[in-house]
């Protein structure tokens, strides 16, 4: 049994699309995941991304964010939200925000929309909702959009405004994480070899399946 709610991180929900078991490792069973270079290239790039966002910046509140009539943005919001069994915590890459509308942005390199990425977005536009709905509700009218950019490129390669069909959708994918905290039910590792190969615990045979 969980004597507390357990703490769901917005990025598991891509790395739970790409392979239950991995993520089940990694993340229930504290199997230790190797740095490699390009985790450290992504730190780097987002490091100096937000540096020079820094240098030209005005300081602000977030109601004087929400009332910009122009497109204004801000960058790395972290955001909290506890719902009835468990705790939702993520960092957005960029909010943007005009009259009518507010874009969550994620960066990411060589950027594709994969369901699962789609889901990680759609779970900072949640937070963004309920930091929003919490705190200003007069800005409950503004759109929200779901919004992947090439990290390298900053080009926006799928855009597309949440909708209700999109919380169920992420809601779903958390109750079977909970699932899986709970030992309710058993991981279901994937079964495509290309990522079977590029995974860093099947090279160090730390998962017990192969799928070729």
């Amino acid at each position: 049994m969980i004597s507390e709610k357990p703490t769901i991180k917005v990025s598991w929900l891509g790395s739970h699309d790409y392979c239950e078991y991995k993520w089940y490792l990694e993340n229930i069973m504290k199997e230790e995941i190797p740095i490699v270079r390009a985790m450290v290239v992504g730190k780097e790039i987002h490091k100096v991304k937000e540096d020079e966002f820094r240098k030209v910046a005005k300081p602000t509140t977030p109601k004087e964010f929400l009332e910009s009539k122009f497109y204004t943005i801000t960058k790395e919001i972290g955001l909290k939200k506890e719902f009835d069994n468990f705790i939702l915590i993520g960092k957005i890459d960029e909010l943007g925000v005009d009259a009518n509308n507010l874009c969550v942005i994620d960066d990411k390199p060589r950027a594709k929309p994969w369901f699962g990425t789609k889901r990680q977005i759609w779970a900072y536009c949640i937070l963004v909702r309920e930091f929003v709905n919490e705190n200003h509700p007069e800005h409950l009218n503004k759109k929200i959009f779901a919004v992947l950019r090439d990290r390298d490129s900053n080009r926006e390669v799928w855009k597309e405004e949440f909708r209700e069909s999109n919380l169920i959708d992420v809601f779903n994918v958390i109750n079977r994480m909970l699932s899986l905290f709970k030992n309710e039910t058993e991981p279901i590792p994937n079964n495509i070899p290309g990522k079977c190969r590029a995974c860093v615990l099947h090279k160090q045979e730390k998962c017990e399946f192969s799928c070729g």
